[in-house]
């Protein structure tokens, strides 16, 4: 019995050992995890604190940039003929709502002219930038790529360091006016960022890119982009900066001693089963403190989002709403919680319509419609899942697009008037009604005309994507023979194609009773676009071809030429509204960069398709697809 007893202690002892190794291992895992734990904190605390430092940066900096590059876009408007008096008015509040402009200079062709303040920045006025030889290289190569750019920092004439924006300004008729220049004092920055670092307890430090290199230290020591830092790259008006940004103090792992220390002593006091408790409720609390931060930092994260966010349960009911949802439309998160999704719209709205992407109105809680643009998507969670609903307000947006539509409208109108007393006045001239004209006049007078010409194409093309995109364009659709169409804008084309010395062929195998439902006027409007381009962009005594085939139960209309094609970098933006393949001054053919938007308004209004790929036999080919009748 006694040899019983000794060996049931012995194994007791030995499970106690057991155990005792078990918990000292668990305890460690544990000290492990928290050290882990608590470095991802950190790491996440340094990435968001860095993250608002670039968003501060980029704030500071780019609020005064705005501001002259505001005042090169009013030069441009203006088409260069700004007085003296118009800048004495303008600078002056422009350097009062930038917080950290120094001066701001204005160098008609390359001489500083103007300059605000006057005091303290006298030696800069009538600076020549030629004469500049370390920076005129770098000012040269920003001219030619007709891109602003932030330099800096460099000695300044007028004494001091500072950092300089530059801004070429070319007129809309594509001549280089000049440079707006816009001078920084930048230290307030670096101060503010200073601040806000020490603030949010991390270290930071500022480089700039020279060439194709980091060399240049803004803010900080060099020595933090050698640690393990978090890098953020900034671009401010062409100038590449890179931000360090580090913890302002290292670790503490006190609270892995502590751990430490009190699994020791648990293990040495208790018996096994307690020890599994300890260990259960030290799992057990770890797990309710992560998901507790976990719902407070999701919480943070909608709350700190700009546009409003619904969460929906599966059944379509409100389950949370963000700060910004609660500003919009005017419900507390409680007062609305548990109601159906369908009590936040004007109208009947289903999932799947909204899901599609939509711009519906909302109801404000005191009934006022408000205009959002709404996005949807799915919580994939097998537990509870359900729907995130995001509401952006549009109604500025709208505002501003219905401004611009009647800005571009009035002024077309208003010039259509004056330009049509200008060209019937020239064609009197130039058909003798005031008397003989000798022929270097006639020759100024066709000058004139043509240009008159090219002006009324443009508000002609102007006021046609007005009325398209306002959806005021009516349409009178009718079906007509698809060759009755094909030789109506062959008849029509012909005088140009004979100017240039181009011929003009059609080719087609469908029948002569094939029909499309079409406006007449517009779909011929379509085709003098099209066979304008390729007549332009042909070679000499070169071809043009329109083509018509029969696919399905739809017709493709295409005209090829033999020029040089498409660029294959500009074939995405071809159909948007000004774009031009060739942007430059020095470009051989001009253009309003409207033809090719206009043609597939007018083609997708008439419930057809219009496309472009390259000639297999070398050249262009624009084709449309319309539906047979």
């Amino acid at each position: 019995m006694a040899l019983h007893s000794r060996l049931f202690s012995r194994w007791q002892w030995l499970l106690l050992a057991l155990l005792l190794l078990l918990f000292l291992f668990c305890t460690e895992y544990l000290v492990y995890q928290e050290r882990q734990r608590q470095q991802q904190v950190q790491l996440r605390h340094v990435a968001a604190a860095a993250a608002e430092l670039r968003a501060l940066l980029e704030s500071e900096v780019n609020s005064s940039l705005y501001l002259s590059q505001g005042l090169a876009a009013y030069i441009q408007a203006s088409h260069g003929q700004v007085r003296d008096e118009e800048f004495a008015f303008l600078l002056p509040n422009l350097v009062a709502q930038g917080r950290h402009i120094r001066n701001i200079g204005i160098a008609p062709d390359n001489r500083i002219s103007f300059i605000y303040p006057l005091v303290g920045n006298e030696k800069a006025l009538g600076l020549y930038y030629p004469d500049l030889s370390e920076q005129w290289p770098d000012i040269a190569n920003l001219i030619q790529a007709r891109q602003s750019l932030l330099v800096g920092p460099v000695q300044l004439a007028q004494g001091g360091l500072g950092f300089i924006h530059r801004i070429p300004v070319y007129l809309p008729d594509d001549r280089y006016w000049g440079i707006v220049s816009t001078v920084l004092d930048i230290e307030s920055v670096w101060v503010l960022l200073r601040q806000q670092a020490a603030a949010a307890g991390v270290k930071v430090a500022l480089r700039r890119m020279t060439g194709a290199h980091w060399a240049d230290m803004l803010v900080g020591d060099m020595a933090l982009f050698q640690d393990d830092a978090m890098l953020f790259d900034l671009t401010i008006s062409g100038a590449k900066w890179q931000l360090a940004a580090v913890a302002a103090k290292p670790l503490s792992f006190s609270a892995g001693l502590s751990l430490r220390l009190f699994g020791w002593l648990v293990s040495c006091l208790l018996l096994s089963l307690m020890a599994v408790i300890f260990i259960a409720n030290g799992r057990l609390a770890v797990t309710a403190r992560a998901r507790e931060q976990s719902e407070a930092y999701a919480s943070t994260v909608l709350d700190n989002v700009a546009d409003a966010i619904v969460v929906l349960d599966r059944l379509g009911r409100i389950d949370k709403i963000n700060r910004a949802a609660q500003t919009l439309l005017g419900y507390q998160g409680s007062a609305i919680q548990g109601q159906p999704y369908r009590l936040l719209f004007a109208g009947p709205v289903t999932l799947a319509d909204i899901e599609a992407g939509a711009e519906l109105e909302v109801m404000h809680q005191n009934g006022q419609a408000i205009l959002v643009e709404l996005m949807l998507s799915h919580i994939q969670e097998p537990q509870q899942g359900g729907f995130v609903l995001l509401l952006r307000d549009i109604r500025e947006r709208k505002r501003v697009e219905q401004l611009k539509n009647e800005f571009v409208s009035t002024v077309s109108h208003e010039l259509r008037t004056p330009l049509t007393a200008i060209n019937g006045a020239l064609g009197l001239l130039a058909a003798g009604a005031v008397g003989a004209v000798a022929q270097p006049q006639q020759q100024l007078l066709d000058i004139a005309r043509q240009n008159c010409a090219q002006l009324a194409t443009l508000i002609n093309d102007l006021l046609d994507i007005e009325k398209l995109t306002a959806g005021k364009m009516l349409l009178q659709l009718q079906p007509l023979g698809v060759k009755s169409l094909l030789l109506e804008a062959k008849n029509r084309n012909l005088p140009l194609a004979q100017q240039s010395g181009i011929s003009l062929v059609i080719q087609s195998d469908i029948s002569a009773d094939s029909k499309v439902l079409v406006d007449e006027s517009r779909l011929q409007q379509v085709f003098a676009n099209l066979l304008a381009n390729a007549i332009r962009f042909s070679p000499a005594q070169g071809e043009v071809q329109l083509q018509a085939v029969v696919l399905g139960q739809k017709v493709r209309i295409s005209v090829l030429d033999r020029g040089p094609g498409v660029p294959a970098d500009f074939i995405p933006r071809l159909f948007q509204k000004f774009s031009q393949a060739d942007s430059s001054d020095t470009r051989r053919l001009s253009g309003t960069g409207l033809g090719l938007a206009i043609c597939k308004e007018l083609v997708e209004r008439m419930g057809g398709d219009i496309g472009y790929q390259a000639n297999a036999e070398g050249g262009a080919c624009f084709y449309f697809e319309l539906d047979l009748v």
